[in-house]
């Protein structure tokens, strides 16, 4: 069950003995998807870094994660196919240039780096945050300079929406990233949720 208002999320309770931790978001991604082509259980992950990590307000303190005072978190997981080949993402999904064009920023956290572009995703509530936009560079660096505080929305070139599923067909093949990583490019891009499919503690 996902969170819903006036009910608790998470539980008090340690990294247990065979607790993978991770620092970042690529190394969170690669264990991921390693365990996911084949065929394994996801372990319970202790975060001491990455966007994820800084959206739960995560401490770099590593025996934090085995006392008391640690908490864990079901977390929603990302499912992509691109071109037919399948991707897992925990964080967020970018479609498009960084530098200019059409994009698509479709999160499960509010963090990008040191930027906050979608300041009110959650990663528990069942439903990606996702924005479209194509901006000339003037406002595309501005957007930015905002993005660093959450600030450059309600913006009217940039289209914000919730969403569990979506799936894009594209003429030209789109530059895509995940949780950080280029994987390259696409023109057929289908993505879905799974619900509380990741367990970490923070």
């Amino acid at each position: 069950m996902n969170i819903e208002k006036g009910r608790n999320w998470g539980s008090s309770s340690p990294l247990p003995t065979d607790g993978v931790i991770v620092k970042d978001n690529k190394e969170l991604w690669k264990k991921i998807n390693r365990c996911k082509r084949e065929g394994i259980d996801l372990p319970v992950f202790g975060l001491l870094g990455g966007d994820l990590w800084r959206t739960l307000g995560g401490r770099r303190q590593e025996n934090r994660l085995y006392g008391e005072d640690a908490t864990t978190l079901d977390i929603d997981l990302g499912c992509v196919l691109l071109d037919g080949k399948i991707y897992w993402f925990c964080a967020h999904m970018l479609i498009g240039s960084k530098l200019k064009g059409k994009k698509f920023f479709i999160s499960n956290v509010a963090h990008y780096g040191k930027a906050n572009p979608t300041p009110k995703a959650h990663p528990g509530d069942g439903k990606f945050d996702m924005l479209e936009l194509e901006l000339s560079t003037i406002q595309l660096l501005k957007a930015r300079k905002r993005a660093s505080t959450g600030s450059h929305i309600p913006h009217p070139e940039i289209k914000y929406k919730r969403v569990g599923s979506e799936q894009f067909s594209f003429v030209k093949k789109m530059n895509v990233e995940i949780d950080g990583e280029k994987i390259g490019k696409f023109s057929n891009i289908v993505f879905r949720i799974e619900n509380e499919a990741l367990r970490v503690v923070i």
